[in-house]
C-alpha cells in the first residue's frame, strides 16, 4: 500500500511538472512591430511624417522613442547620420507606452533646409527610422530596438 502511495505521489509530481510549468506565452518578436506612414508631405523646405506604429507582438512597450534620420551619402553608397529626428506622440505624454492589440500615431517634422542646408549630401528618398524602448515580461522591462531603412520597415 505505501508502495502504491509513493508511486502515485511521483506520477502526480512528474505530470505536474511536465504540464503546470509550461508557459503558452511567446517569445518577444520585434518583427509583430508594424509600421504604417499615415501621411506624407514634403516641400523644398521640410518634409513632415505622420507615422502609425501597431503592437502586435503580446507584450506592453513601454518608454518607446521613435526617430527618423536621413543617411549621408558616399561614393560607393550611403553611411547613417548621427543627426537624428525624434518624433512627437499624438495624445501621450513624455512616456509613450503601448499595450499590446494598441497603435499609437508620431508626427515627425524635417526641417531639412534650415537644419542641413545642403541637401546634395543627404539621401532624402530613403530615410532611415528606429524605435526604441522596452518590453514588459513579467514585472520585468527588457530593452530592444528595431531600425532599418524606412522603404524596407513599412508595412504594406
Amino acid at each position: 500500500m505505501k508502495k502504491r502511495n509513493v508511486c502515485l505521489i511521483f506520477f502526480v509530481i512528474l505530470l505536474g511538472t511536465l504540464f503546470g510549468c509550461s508557459a503558452n506565452k511567446e517569445s518577444f518578436d520585434d518583427r509583430n512591430i508594424s509600421f504604417y506612414i499615415v501621411e506624407k508631405e514634403a516641400t523644398a523646405e521640410y518634409e513632415s511624417y505622420r507615422f502609425e506604429i501597431a503592437n502586435n507582438t503580446g507584450y506592453e512597450l513601454t518608454h518607446l522613442i521613435f526617430n527618423l534620420s536621413y543617411p549621408i551619402k558616399e561614393l560607393n553608397g550611403s553611411k547613417s547620420n548621427p543627426y537624428e529626428i525624434e518624433g512627437k506622440p499624438v495624445n501621450a505624454d513624455l512616456h509613450v507606452n503601448l499595450k499590446s492589440g494598441e497603435t499609437m500615431t508620431f508626427l515627425i517634422d524635417a526641417p531639412i533646409k534650415e537644419v542641413f542646408g545642403d541637401t546634395d549630401l543627404l539621401d532624402i528618398e530613403y530615410p532611415n527610422i528606429k524605435l526604441r524602448g522596452y518590453y514588459k515580461d513579467g514585472k520585468e522591462e527588457i530593452p530592444f530596438g528595431i531600425s532599418g531603412g524606412l522603404s524596407v520597415l513599412i508595412a504594406e
